[in-house]
Order: structure tokens, then sequence, then C-alpha cells
């Protein structure tokens, strides 16, 4: 079991010798005294990891590239509320007799179960028209398998194999049971933008490092999204020219802001909903986890990105009155 970044955030494991990890990030760069290292994020089945070469980092950085398998000696450390290694030496191995599968974090839940939910979901749309569109997207086999593959997200929130089915069944979910709350909402439109707001990650983000394609940098996902189904749309050529124009918009604008990356800002009400139901399912996911994998006495989590702080972790022992 490759289990490194578990056993470095529960405290277990100081000093790393022939670790085996995944490459999924390498940067040369400047710290704050002038100095350069090799700026690493190594991956393993448990989680990801930064890393820093300061020692024959000019000599070091041509041997293996980004998705290489490499071994490392080296000791971990906290710093500024993250776990990292400090590489001693760095060495690319052969991959033909590794899975890459093996050492990619994956959801905790049954895909295939997840799979039924989302079809089942799809056969509840009342709108035909919305439902053909739906099913002329996810009844495309190679397509689904890359979605129920993708991640949600390079680092943020649902970063692991099924985390994009995953985020997108919770937001799903998450429409349907507000939409019954507050009444006056389009449900067709607002289920129909959650299961199809992201699916343009499929090409955003590469399914081994998770990092960004060319298309991720060029285009992103918001972009690919609406093009995805804008030329569904036109290619089933069932849906009012209204429905399509509110359910467009509600994919340009689920990230809300212009400085969040969002084309357009929400301007229907389905619109402003779902990107408060989007920012809620992706700080909530992170925060449940934060703490997770630490040493069972810590009363503080690593850093959690998304929100930019660490998160107190209630220790029972420390726990006066129930």
């Amino acid at each position: 079991m490759h289990d490194f970044v578990k056993r470095i955030r529960e405290k277990k494991l100081q000093k790393i010798e022939d670790g085996i990890f995944l490459v999924a990030e390498k940067h040369l760069l400047k710290a704050k005294n002038g100095d350069d290292y090799l700026g690493l994020k190594l991956k393993d089945k448990t989680g990801t990891i930064d890393a820093k070469i300061w020692n024959n980092r000019l000599y070091l950085k041509d041997k293996f590239k980004e998705s290489d398998f490499v071994k490392i000696t080296g000791e971990s450390n906290l710093f500024k509320d993250n776990w990292q290694i400090i590489i001693k030496n760095i060495e690319k191995i052969d991959d033909k007799n590794i899975s890459k599968e093996d050492f990619l974090p994956s959801t905790s839940k049954n895909i295939d179960i997840m799979k039924e939910e989302l079809f089942s979901i799809i056969n509840g749309i009342k709108n035909q028209s919305l439902k053909k569109l739906l099913l002329t997207i996810f009844k495309d086999e190679d397509f689904l398998n890359k979605f129920c593959k993708a991640p949600a997200a390079k680092t943020m929130h649902h970063a692991y194999v099924g985390g994009l089915l995953e985020h997108t069944l919770s937001v799903t979910k998450l429409s349907k049971q507000i939409c019954e709350f507050y009444g006056g909402l389009d449900e067709d439109i607002l289920i129909s933008c959650a299961l199809l707001h992201d699916i343009g990650k499929v090409e955003e983000l590469d399914s081994t490092t998770f990092g960004y394609t060319t298309s991720g940098k060029m285009i992103g996902h918001v972009i690919i999204s609406y093009t995805i189904v804008q030329n569904k749309i036109e290619e089933i050529k069932t849906l009012s020219e209204d429905k399509a124009m509110r359910l467009l918009h509600c994919i340009l604008s689920h990230h809300g802001e212009y400085e969040y990356g969002s084309p357009k800002r929400p301007k229907t009400k389905e619109a402003i909903l779902f990107n408060l139901i989007d920012v809620l399912d992706s700080r909530m996911q992170p925060v449940l986890l934060a703490g997770k994998d630490t040493n069972a006495d810590a009363q503080w989590s690593e850093m959690v990105g998304i929100i930019g702080r660490s998160l107190y972790i209630e220790n029972r022992k420390n726990v006066l009155f129930e």
C-alpha cells in the first residue's frame, strides 16, 4: 500500500527511505531569501504532499519530469501548518510494473452506485427536452467513463478519482432539496445546471496528475462546459430558446464573480442559487475532511487551502463537560 502521505500526516514517518511517489508538479522556485529551490507536489494513494529540493537542484531538475514515478530519500517536517518533504536524493524509476491507479487517491463512495443515482435523477427530469439533452451527453460511453474517473479540482476540493461525479451528485441533491424549501424556482433548469456545470473538467484536468491540460490553461472548464452543452443543444434541436439561454447562463455564471473566473455574473434566481450551492459544497467537503489523517492527539488540522486556515479538531480528552 502506497501510504507515505498518510503516515507523514499522522506523525508516523519522519525519515523517508526509498519512498515511491508520482510527480504531480515540478517547478524551479525562489525562496524569500533569494535562494532557488525545486518545488514538487508528490502524490500517492493517500493524498498529495509538497516537497523541496535545495541541494543539487540544478543537477536533479532534469533527471525526472511531471508524471514520472520517483524514488526519494528525505525527511518530513511541518511548515506553515502543512506537511512537506525535504528531499536529499531523488531518482526516476521504471514504471513498467507500476499501475498509476495505485498512486491516485479515490472517492470512498461506490462509483457504480453513484452512476445509478446520476441516471435516476436524469430520468426524474420533467422537461423532456432537458432530459434528452442530459441523456445525449451522459449516455456517451467514452465521456461517461472519463467523467466518473475525473477529479473535481486540482487540489482544492474533491481532488481524487471519482471526485467530479461525487461533487456533481452532491450539488444536484442539494439543489433538489433547496427547491422544495424555497419554491418558485425552475427545478429542471437548476438540476440540469448542477449536472452539467463542471463537465468541462473532463478536458480541463489531466486524469493522472490532476494538473491542468493545455485546454484547461488556455480555455478553462467553464467555457468548455458551455461549449459542450451548446453543441448538444444544437444537435437535439428540441430545447426552447428561453430554456437553452437560461441553462447556459447558469453554467457560465456558476463561479459567481468575475474575479473567480466567471464570464458572467448570475442574473436569474436559479443562477444565483446554484452559485451559492456550488460554493457550499466545494467549501464543506475539504472542511469535513480536515484533520482526518492527522495524529490522534492533534488539536489543529493542516491548512485547508480553499478557506486559507487550519481548523480546530475536537479532542474528547479536552472536553470538560458533556
